[in-house]
């Protein structure tokens, strides 16, 4: 895959449940369809959004081969390996490879405050083992207790071992120190620029990003990629506006009550998708808190005071 697929909106894909909690394939590979019929330059498997860190082993590659096979690549996937040790990394990443993944994503290993070194030999080994992929990065310093410094990825980047970074820790000013040194160092053509932000994607390109990796892009695929795509184009005015109808989307999770604000965003999200018909189930795992029925209730009146997404039924969401 040329480096130069790797930008614009990149869903961090949500993953439908069953009932029982199972990885519900056939609502999953509807979601694929909707967001690539929205206009979505590629998927990034496995995220936050999609409760990698809460799924056994064989969901995640399930999920993730499901996802490759339904893109048919219409768009490239990206597979995020992410896990506690190098080892579990690297059985993901087998996993994900196997599937036909066309670039690979992994956090530095949680639970342990790792230092700069032990982090440096995680993605070392990574990339040893899949040389022929791209390995990007995943910062999200406040879930696994380590935060990437610029310089330490930048020696990461500089000797090829990664390919590019998705930075999700709300720290626009660490990100536009990254994207100056990437672009002082002629590094642009090897290392791509992601963040993952719901509310600053318009800001984000201005920033030096190449993309963003938006959770609210699961339900407004279009709005986040004219976010980025008018930024990109210097159409500022019309870049704030799809931004605003993204973040206005991303605000419905104030329904909640209750919970932790991951599981108010992830409730509400598939909730938006089980309404409109592209998954069957609304279900989180667990602890993750699902929405109340009466918050569920108010959701849908405040949906139906939002403009619906170009598109939402169309026949791409049938499988």
């Amino acid at each position: 895959m040329e480096l130069s697929q790797l930008g614009g909106i990149f869903p961090p894909l949500l993953t439908p449940l069953s009932a029982d909690g199972e990885v519900d394939v056939a609502s999953l590979q509807r979601l694929v369809d909707f967001v690539i019929a929205g206009g979505v330059q590629g998927i990034w498997a496995m995220g936050t959004s999609g409760e990698f860190a809460c799924l056994p082993e064989q969901a995640r590659a399930r999920a993730i081969e499901a996802i490759v096979e339904r893109a048919a690549g219409r768009v490239p996937v990206v597979a995020n390996v992410g896990d506690g040790s190098t080892g579990l990394a690297l059985r993901h990443a087998a996993h994900a490879v196997a599937a036909g993944a066309d670039a690979l994503a992994a956090t530095p290993p949680h639970y342990y405050p790792h230092s700069a070194d032990e982090v440096s030999a995680h993605f070392t080994m990574l990339k040893s083992a899949y040389p022929a992929l791209p390995l990007l990065a995943y910062n999200i310093p406040q879930n696994v207790k380590v935060k990437l410094a610029v310089a330490d990825t930048l020696k990461l980047a500089r000797n090829g071992t990664l390919a590019g970074i998705k930075d999700s820790q709300n720290d626009l000013q660490w990100f536009r120190t990254l994207a100056a040194s990437v672009r002082e160092e002629n590094l642009g053509d090897s290392f791509r620029l992601f963040l993952g932000t719901r509310t600053l994607i318009d800001v984000g390109v201005v920033a030096g990003a190449d993309g963003a990796i938006p959770a609210n892009s699961n339900v407004v695929p279009e709005a986040c990629v004219e976010a980025y795509s008018a930024a990109k184009a210097g159409r500022l005015d019309q870049a704030r506006n799809a931004q605003a109808l993204a973040t206005a989307f991303e605000n419905l999770s104030s329904v909640a009550r209750g919970g932790s604000a991951s599981a108010a965003t992830l409730s509400t999200f598939k909730h938006i998708l089980n309404l409109w018909g592209i998954i069957d189930h609304p279900g989180v795992s667990s602890p993750l808190r699902p929405l109340a029925p009466n918050e569920v209730a108010d959701l849908a009146v405040r949906l139906q005071q939002l403009p619906h997404p170009a598109g939402k039924e169309r026949e791409a969401v049938a499988v």
